[in-house]
Formats: structure tokens, C-alpha cells, sequence
């Protein structure tokens, strides 16, 4: 609370005093109450989304380190929520009580008004070398022929890792794209493939796939 005194004795104290903190804010003389008991959470739900929002945090940070959470904070511009509160809300129901990853499928790696093409479809070509193709639909709403395919693999629900593969700067006017897994992280079998502008402002909802070998 503000302390509007202007002569106040408080406008010269700073400091704890019992319950109430005591300090200046933008010129102002202000103090706010100390919370006298903080409860842990009991109750069975409580603590599962402790779980979730923690794993959660752990997941925000493996996207900064693949470089692709600028798209959420992109996405989210001109909306009540920022970035981050974008990418918990759509990742939340990907995570089960226990904090770890309970459906691949649910989760986004990116989000974005571009357009993922239709009918995506992903084959074994031989060995750890797959093929992504789709259809280009005349007239897709926020689609460019040379928007960049990316591409990106996680490993297991316990392990947040994001890892980018060489696409060899696929666009979506190519119709197909075949990469290959590198061998260090052949046991990662989740798969997303999202699309971005040609200057990387903007992205697509990521697609998930399965890899089986």
C-alpha cells in the first residue's frame, strides 16, 4: 500500500517493522504486509500441477537453447498472454502428474499463423534416411512457397532435449524433403516438423510423427 502523508515520519523509514515491510517506490513511501505462513501444497492435484508447471519451466528452457522460443513470444504479440504463458497453455495437457511427458502428439514445439501444408506424410527410405513430403493447396491462407521447413527430435519423457536437423533448406515449393538421422541420435524417435518464413519471424504449429525403425 501507498503511504500518501507527504510529511509523513515513514517517508524517512525504510526496513522491517513486525509484519510490514517499509520501502520507496518511484518517490513514493510505501509498505506491504510480510506473509505470516506459506502452506505447502496438500492435496493430490495440487501437487500434480506443481509437477507439470516445473517440467514445464525445464521444457522453456530446452526451446531457448534450440532457439525456437522466439516463435512463441512472436505468436503470442497482441494477445492477453506473453510467450511463455502461450506455450504452457498449449503444452500443459502433454504432461501427466508426475511432471514427465505422457503424449508426444500433444506437444508444441512451436506455434504460429503460418500454415503447415496438407497431407504431410513421413517414410522410411532406407536406414536412418526418411522422407517428408505434402501437398502444396492453391491459395492456403499465410503460406509461401519459400517458407523453410524445420525440423526437430526428442527422445523420451524424461528427457527435454531438443534436437534441430539439417533439412538441406527444403522450402515448402519443394513438396518433399529427405534428411537423415544422425547416428548419435537415432534413439530420439519423436519427430516435429514445423515451417517458418524465409527470414525466420514467423512459424507454423509443429506436427508430430513417430519414428520406427
Amino acid at each position: 500500500m501507498k503511504i500518501n502523508e507527504r510529511r509523513s515520519i515513514w517517508n524517512r523509514f525504510s526496513g522491517r517493522l513486525d509484519d510490514m515491510v517499509f520501502y520507496t517506490y518511484r518517490g513514493m513511501a510505501c509498505a506491504r504486509m510480510i506473509p505470516t505462513e506459506v502452506k505447502a501444497p496438500s492435496a493430490p492435484g495440487q501437487l500434480a500441477q506443481q509437477e507439470r508447471m516445473a517440467s514445464l519451466a525445464i521444457f522453456y528452457q530446452a526451446l531457448k537453447e534450440a532457439g525456437i522460443y522466439a516463435y512463441w513470444q512472436q505468436a503470442s504479440e497482441g494477445m492477453v498472454w506473453n510467450g511463455y504463458n502461450l506455450l504452457v497453455k498449449m503444452n500443459l495437457p502433454a504432461f501427466d502428474g508426475e511432471g514427465k511427458i505422457a503424449d508426444f502428439s500433444k506437444l508444441r514445439l512451436t506455434w504460429g499463423a503460418v500454415a503447415l501444408p496438407d497431407r504431410m506424410a513421413l517414410q522410411q527410405e532406407k536406414g536412418l534416411e526418411w522422407r517428408l513430403t505434402w501437398e502444396n493447396t492453391p491459395l492456403l491462407p499465410n503460406a509461401r512457397p519459400d517458407d523453410r521447413l524445420m525440423l526437430f527430435l526428442m527422445k523420451d519423457s524424461e528427457t527435454f532435449s531438443v534436437e534441430a536437423l539439417e533439412t538441406g533448406g527444403a522450402c515448402r515449393r519443394d513438396r518433399q524433403a529427405v534428411f537423415r538421422i544422425p547416428e548419435e541420435i537415432r534413439e530420439f524417435p519423436h519427430l516435429y516438423a514445423a515451417f517458418r518464413t524465409r527470414t525466420g519471424e514467423k512459424s507454423s504449429v509443429s506436427g508430430y510423427y513417430h519414428l520406427i525403425y
